[in-house]
């Protein structure tokens, strides 16, 4: 059977998105291309067959000598129908399905990702078009976990790789506890723990945050009257309560996470779109054939029975007419009679 896909590749993963959901697979260490042939090819393992339709998205910042390489690859590798979709009218797509946005009304894209934090304006007029000017801030996820584990080691004045691992799962946690242990082995070979506090946390990473949220009032502000009815916060650093904090207590507009691979589902709706709809089937409904025997019993024979009823509504209306001509002749006279003139009718008032 059929079945489209939508794509959304991170710099972190790629989120894959079809008919029974999203998923999120690990990102290889490879070109788009390549990364989009694994994925279909497991794609293909899996449904028995590879995707009819496939749309992925890009970033709005990419160059278009930069598409072009990119779908020369495609075609090179067997897959030459690929839709482009930008990231920012993906996610606004997915959001459009559920909201039903009303037509003119503006939203908002934040796309903190992995790498850099990306804001776009856009306003609804049957497609999503671009309100004011884009951009892109360089501060995303890695950045963050960059800054967590700088303070945690320079608390403890230990380092390894284990550590700064603890440290993005502690900046994971954050999120949902105030507070977090993260271990660590110190010089003398000790098993520690050192707390990090979700205060403590927003403390480091608030001034990065900040940057993240003048440029989206500099990308408000290019669109002049056109302000956003709606934040969308789209990416995993999206899901630090500090951003949503920042962004409501500036910019004073409703503010909206999307749900984990919003993009990809947004490129599998615009797939579904270029998909044709199947043939309806016209159906003839032949009639039965008619029994003859059936058609004779449906016709009334005549009988004396009928014949007498005839005879008796004939002699019934002579007879009516002869006592009509027997009653007495009524004459009448013409008489002029004054009629006064016609009232004004009034329409009942519409009353607002």
């Amino acid at each position: 059977m059929p079945y489209q896909v939508g794509l959304d590749l991170g710099s972190a993963g790629t989120a894959v998105a079809t008919g029974r959901g999203v998923t999120t697979t690990r990102r290889r260490t490879s070109a788009p291309a390549e990364e989009i042939a694994h994925v279909l090819h497991d794609l293909a393992e899996r449904h028995g067959e590879p995707p009819s339709r496939v749309a992925m998205t890009h970033p709005l910042i990419w160059p278009h000598e930069h598409l072009e390489q990119l779908r020369q690859d495609l075609i090179d590798s067997g897959r030459a129908d690929v839709l482009f979709v930008p990231a920012p009218h993906a996610a606004a797509i997915a959001f459009d399905e559920d909201a039903r946005m009303p037509e003119h009304s503006t939203v908002a894209v934040v796309d903190f990702g992995a790498t850099g934090c990306d804001i776009t304006m856009l306003r609804k007029q049957g497609v999503f078009l671009l309100a004011g000017q884009p951009e892109r801030v360089e501060v995303g996820g890695f950045h963050l976990d960059d800054l967590v584990a700088e303070h945690v080691i320079a608390k403890i004045g230990t380092h390894s790789r284990e550590l700064v691992r603890s440290c993005v799962e502690a900046k994971e946690l954050l999120g949902s506890y105030p507070e977090v242990r993260v271990p660590y082995i110190a010089e003398n070979g000790e098993v520690r723990e050192v707390r990090l506090s979700r205060l403590e946390f927003e403390a480091v990473i608030r001034p990065s945050v900040e940057l993240t949220v003048e440029a989206l009032e500099r990308v408000v502000a290019s669109a002049g009257l056109c302000r956003p009815d709606v934040i969308l916060l789209v990416g995993g650093s999206s899901r630090i309560p500090l951003v949503v904090k920042e962004v409501s207590a500036r910019l004073k507009i409703p503010v909206l996470r999307a749900p984990d691979g919003a993009a990809a589902t947004g490129a599998l709706l615009e797939a579904k779109q270029l998909e044709p709809e199947p043939l309806e089937e016209t159906t003839v409904e032949v009639p039965l054939p008619r029994n003859e025997d059936e058609k004779r019993k449906r016709h009334l024979p005549t009988t004396p029975f009928i014949a007498t009823g005839l005879l008796v509504l004939v002699l019934g209306g002579g007879w009516a007419a002869h006592e009509a001509m027997d009653q007495p002749q009524v004459k009448t006279e013409n008489t002029s009679v004054r009629l006064e003139p016609p009232g004004t009718a009034e329409l009942p008032r519409i009353t607002e």
